[in-house]
């Protein structure tokens, strides 16, 4: 039977994505993975499975395929922070999986700002409540995935709401295409921009 790769493709752009992750993709019978990822790799006309919210319909492909096929379920920056690779896992059976790190848009981003993160607290947003006020409060900064419930305009208006001005936000959009856009700004500026649907932020205290 074959394992089931699960490749981390990296912020977004093909020029982050590493030369393994090409490589596996190149051998596989079958790509998995949301529209975005997945139009990546059109040029290789690969049997797609694309999936939209149904976690569970993937196993069920999945599942019903693997024996034949080499199947690559793609996923946006590493396998490590936040992707599908645990509920994989827990679904399909760790020893039924191979997995294929990338570079997470956290990585990216603190490039991008000449930073390190080691001292920074790193959370998702995505359908979770995450007291990230508090670790902000007790540490020197945070990164936080958003989605569009969680988006950089709501962050602001929490730590307004919070009493917390005194820090810099950092909001990475778009991260690696052609329309990436990074802004630096306080949260008073920051709670009346728009910004995209694709997009991380880093809050960091002043003076820290």
């Amino acid at each position: 039977m074959n394992r089931v790769n699960v490749v981390g493709v990296g912020p977004g752009h093909k020029d982050y994505i590493l030369p393994i992750a090409y490589k596996v993709i190149e051998q596989s019978d079958i790509l998995v993975g949301g529209r975005r990822n997945l139009d990546v790799f059109k040029y290789l006309n690969k049997k797609e499975f694309e999936y939209k919210s149904n976690l569970k319909d993937i196993c069920i492909f999945i599942n019903e395929n693997k024996k034949d096929k080499k199947i690559s379920v793609i996923v946006s920056g590493d396998t490590g922070f936040y992707s599908l690779l645990d509920f994989l896992q827990n679904n399909i059976g760790k020893e039924s999986i191979n997995v294929i790190p990338g570079i997470s848009s956290y990585q990216y981003l603190f490039s991008k700002i000449n930073k390190s993160y080691k001292d920074y607290k790193l959370f998702s947003l995505h359908g979770r409540d995450v007291n990230w006020i508090e670790e902000l409060v007790e540490g020197k900064g945070v990164f936080l995935l958003t989605d569009r419930e969680h988006s950089p305009n709501k962050i602001a208006e929490q730590l307004i709401r919070a009493n917390i001005e005194n820090v810099t936000i950092v909001v990475g959009e778009n991260l690696s295409y052609e329309n990436e856009k990074i802004s630096i700004d306080t949260p008073r500026n920051i709670i009346n921009k728009t910004y995209s649907s694709l997009s991380v932020v880093v809050i960091e205290k002043n003076g820290k």
